[in-house]
């Protein structure tokens, strides 16, 4: 099935500042959508809809010359030139990409597998880390059976921010999370295989987050799995500094390998080498955890028959 997004964009000129304001919605089902990404492609200067789908975004002379990046999870990326927004009110559409995630998740559900079992890096050290709103991290997750299966349970570590009344001002964030195939040939996160997001909201203490996916028929690739995780803004926050932190921490674990992506608000993926401080032959890559099932290999036995 086919979804186009309804996007109404138009520019407002306040007193003070000017703006891009707007609002996403689904065409078909003229639900709002949030958490969508909008930045300018050649800065770091973004933001995301609220819940109810709405979005400003300031709009400075530099910003003139640049291009609006529009992005959600499911959806085709729209790239918008500025100079181009020039009506109160333009219409734009984005197409979901459903059909063939819906496909694999289709097969993923008639095959027959083995029970759970669990993979995922080892808690080794407590490294913690605080992303900015709009920054997805992405780990990859191998498969070291080499086996194709079916993912059933994720479980993400966060760890308390305790610098909330300090010099650093730290507010409360939210996440998604997004499951990605692995692109061997470019070697980076490929395809979804869920269009939809998870989101949760934990508490700013050490907590461990168990997601059930078992009914989702997500896809355990041969190559691995990829986990993004973005840190999203809720709507009651309203940050006054320009540098802050935000909560709860992640928790990041020890690894020989690099092996996490980051992107800001659906710009291009770029591979991370965050070493350890504590050991700096080691790389920290995001706690996580997984519950798989295997699909069962069929082995066809043909009796061999002697006879005299």
């Amino acid at each position: 099935m086919r979804f186009i997004v309804y996007f109404l964009l138009f520019i407002s000129l306040g007193l003070q500042a000017q703006e891009v304001s707007g609002n996403v919605k689904d065409s078909l089902t003229q639900q709002t959508l949030p958490y969508v990404n909008v930045t300018y492609l050649h800065s770091d200067e973004g933001t995301s809809t609220d819940q109810q789908g709405v979005f400003q975004l300031q709009l400075s002379e530099e910003n003139k010359t640049d291009t609006l990046l529009i992005s959600y999870v499911g959806y085709r990326s729209k790239l918008i030139p500025v100079h181009q927004l020039n009506f109160t009110s333009e219409e734009i559409l984005l197409q979901q990409e459903r059909a063939e995630i819906e496909t694999v998740q289709l097969q993923v559900k008639k095959a027959k597998y083995t029970s759970a079992r669990k993979i995922g890096f080892k808690r080794k050290g407590d490294y913690r880390h605080s992303n900015a709103y709009g920054t997805e991290v992405c780990v990859w997750i191998k498969n070291e059976e080499r086996r194709a299966g079916k993912l059933t349970e994720v479980q993400l570590f966060f760890k308390k921010n305790k610098q909330q009344n300090k010099k650093w001002k730290s507010y409360q964030a939210y996440f998604l999370v997004k499951f990605y195939a692995f692109d061997v040939e470019k070697r980076k996160p490929g395809n979804l295989l869920v269009a939809e997001p998870i989101l949760i909201q934990p508490e700013n203490k050490r907590n461990t987050i168990k997601i059930d996916v078992e009914d989702l028929n997500i896809l355990y690739p041969v190559e691995g799995i990829c986990i993004g995780i973005e840190t999203i803004k809720p709507e009651h926050v309203k940050p006054t500094e320009s540098m802050f932190s935000t909560y709860p921490y992640q928790v990041y674990a020890h690894s020989k390998e690099a092996l996490t992506w980051g992107s800001f608000r659906g710009k291009p993926w770029k591979k991370q080498h965050r070493r350890s401080y504590f050991k700096r032959n080691m790389f920290t890559n995001p706690l996580v955890k997984l519950k798989v099932k295997y699909r069962k290999q069929i082995l066809i036995i043909k009796k061999a028959l002697s006879f005299r």
